[in-house]
């Protein structure tokens, strides 16, 4: 057996020695979700600081209150009536005017006031979610781009081992220049991979840097530790879907106001207090009394024109239910494919580097009599490399399929 023959078998046996131990290192990746939940911490906070920085108040320091009891502001009427004829008669009144709210609308101000605040929870679980989904980007974006610079520096060095053996073998005289030139072509080719990825990796990195304030991006990100029982119940679990909550919540307001400005609740009790005096040249009476006006509810309270705009509203509202718990069903649906289609290509990328590397084994042991040529076994050999880095990518990409799972179903970190 030939030097080279020897440099090739030693090759194979440390990228093999290599590929399994990347392979190991990404199934026992622990899932740490704790910083995660500390990074989305962080997103909010900032993102809360520069709403505040650009005059913006966060919802939860704006003051808003409605009257438990009133249904507008208070009045004072004041009137005086003096006589043309005598100008010692007069007539003077005070009152004191109250919107009060009915018993229906003191009740379905409680109502919408909980619905109200069922939305904001909703809202800010959706802006939670939104920045769960930037955070993920980011971050498997930048593990992504850090395994295949890792894959990378290893073709690299293997490269660069067997050109340095190879080179020994051209200087003296055993293997043509060719040789070398093939192996150089191959290592131009990695550095202008890595040059794509390192960017790939910089943006991912500043746009974490951008959410969170953080100079470091966490080490443990996969969350496979939380199970997806959307397998079982998807229906019921999109249904808790932060986005499809805030809209069928927002539906059940408008439909609570509108049957409440149908009702004519709307339309206040009028209580007046009323201070009166009268005099002439005789008398002078003081007088006080109260009066209460309370509106008659027979039939509907509504015009043609508020009925007809609040059914094209509760239409555009249906609709747009119907057309996001779709589109959310839709994307789960298309996520688990991917999934499946990961596993597939796990097992048959298993099988390809198995074989890829049998071919390269053969081939080097024909290499040595001229029955291959040195670019033929060159380009198999590449092509195990490839193999194994991408099976090392599939096993990174289904940690990063199942984040987006979670996603899909309204699953913050």
């Amino acid at each position: 057996m030939s030097v080279s023959t020897s440099c090739i078998k030693l090759c194979l046996l440390a990228s093999l020695v290599s590929s399994s131990f990347l392979c190991h290192a990404a199934n026992s990746e622990p899932s740490v979700n704790f910083e995660l939940s500390q990074a989305l911490i962080s997103s909010q906070a900032r993102s809360d600081s520069l709403s505040q920085s650009g005059g913006q108040l966060p919802q939860s320091q704006i003051s808003l209150s409605s009257s438990s009891w009133l249904n507008g502001l208070p009045s004072i009427s004041l009137s005086h009536l003096g006589s043309l004829d005598n100008g010692n008669s007069y007539e003077q009144e005070l009152s004191l005017n109250l919107p009060i709210k009915s018993p229906a609308l003191h009740s379905s101000d409680k109502q919408i006031k909980q619905l109200t605040q069922g939305i904001q929870v909703q809202q800010v679980a959706l802006q939670s979610l939104y920045l769960s989904g930037l955070l993920r980007q980011s971050l498997w974006e930048h593990r992504l781009a850090a395994v295949k610079l890792a894959q990378l520096d290893r073709k690299s060095q293997l490269l660069d081992k067997l050109h340095s053996q190879q080179k020994q073998l051209t200087d003296a005289g055993e293997l043509p220049i060719a040789n070398i030139l093939l192996l150089e072509r191959e290592l131009v080719d990695i550095a202008l991979e890595r040059v794509d990825l390192n960017q790939q990796q910089a943006e991912a990195l500043a746009l974490y840097q951008q959410l969170t304030g953080q100079e470091q991006i966490p080490q443990n990100i996969a969350e496979t530790a939380r199970p997806l029982s959307a397998n079982n119940q998807p229906n019921d679990m999109l249904a808790q879907h932060p986005l499809w909550q805030l809209l069928s919540l927002q539906k059940q307001q408008q439909l609570l106001i509108i049957q409440s400005q149908q009702a004519g609740n709307n339309d206040p009790w009028a209580v007046s207090l009323t201070a009166k005096n009268t005099a002439d040249n005789q008398v002078d009476d003081q007088q006080l009394g109260i009066a209460v006006s309370v509106p008659l509810t027979l039939g509907s309270a509504l015009s043609q024109t508020e009925l007809s705009q609040w059914q094209q509203a509760n239409t555009e509202h249906t609709l747009n239910l119907d057309r996001t718990y779709i589109e959310l069903k839709t994307q789960l649906k298309k996520l688990e494919q991917q999934q499946q289609n990961l596993l597939d290509q796990q097992t048959l990328l298993t099988q390809a580097l198995h074989l890829s590397r049998t071919i390269t084994e053969e081939l080097a042991k024909v290499k040595d009599q001229n029955q291959v040529s040195y670019e033929v076994w060159l380009r198999r050999y590449m092509d195990a490399l490839d193999t194994e880095s991408h099976l090392a990518l599939n096993q990174v990409a289904q940690q990063q399929l199942h984040s987006q799972q979670l996603q899909a179903l309204g699953i913050s970190l």
